[in-house]
């Protein structure tokens, strides 16, 4: 695959070459490649056929997370996060051990404390990381969801761009039975702080604890927001938020 470094940008096929366009800019490759049917059914592809099985299953868990947490991400995800996510899905199948190649399942990987562990810290929003943006510590209920933040100072305690006045946080949960694929979820109501040095003790209440017989995903988001004649506008349409998965369990 190459990127085409002309001046006029093609879209479409010519001859035996393909003109599309990426996020990493226009490219070019040749067509052809191996038949579907033959990928299906030749016995010389059943290893293809089986990293194509497992990467369906990694879509098709990264797509119920994703979705899961929706409410969340909509306002500050990066366009990469699904790609960085399915990266981080293939660590975690690995972790399913009871399961033939081609038939292994994120779900079983996460049963696993080390299939949870590789996914706890990811961020959603890449280029606002929430260890950068919030220095202070917080503590994580897991009963109820709660996230607690004490003697939050916004001024001394976040890292926060140029323009904001004010900041919001929220958490909230989900739980995902990757079997059934029945999902649950709740988020807290948003907490608004002016970034200024008063001294607050933040408690993230989801409305509804948390419930199900899967594994339980806590997220925390960080949003910054500028007040302009009394109305609060989202600074670069989100593009500062962190959003961190915190928690599985």
């Amino acid at each position: 695959m190459a990127r085409q470094s002309s001046l006029i940008k093609i879209n479409g096929t010519l001859e035996d070459l393909t003109f599309f366009k990426t996020s990493d800019g226009h490219m070019v490759r040749m067509k052809g490649g191996v038949s579907g049917d033959r990928i299906k059914n030749d016995p010389a592809f059943a290893r293809t056929r089986e990293n194509m099985q497992e990467f369906g299953e990694m879509g098709r868990t990264g797509k119920l997370i994703r979705t899961s947490v929706r409410n969340l991400i909509s306002n500050g995800s990066d366009p990469r996060s699904a790609s960085r996510l399915l990266k981080s899905l293939s660590q975690v199948l690995k972790e399913d051990s009871t399961s033939s190649r081609g038939l292994r399942k994120v779900g079983i990987g996460l049963s696993t404390p080390e299939g949870k562990a590789l996914l706890v810290g990811f961020n959603f929003n890449i280029r606002s990381v929430l260890t950068q943006v919030l220095k202070s510590v917080f503590t994580i209920d897991e009963p109820t969801g709660k996230v607690t933040i004490a003697n939050f100072i916004p001024k001394q305690d976040l890292l926060f761009p140029a323009g904001a006045t004010h900041c919001s946080l929220e958490c909230g949960w989900s739980n995902i039975d990757f079997t059934t694929n029945e999902v649950k979820s709740s988020s807290s109501p948003e907490s608004q702080f002016l970034i200024d040095l008063t001294s607050n003790n933040v408690v993230l209440s989801p409305t509804i604890a948390p419930v199900g017989s899967g594994i339980t995903f806590i997220v925390l988001k960080v949003s910054f927001l500028q007040n302009l004649n009394g109305q609060f506008y989202p600074l670069q349409n989100g593009g500062h938020n962190a959003i961190q998965l915190v928690h599985v369990s």
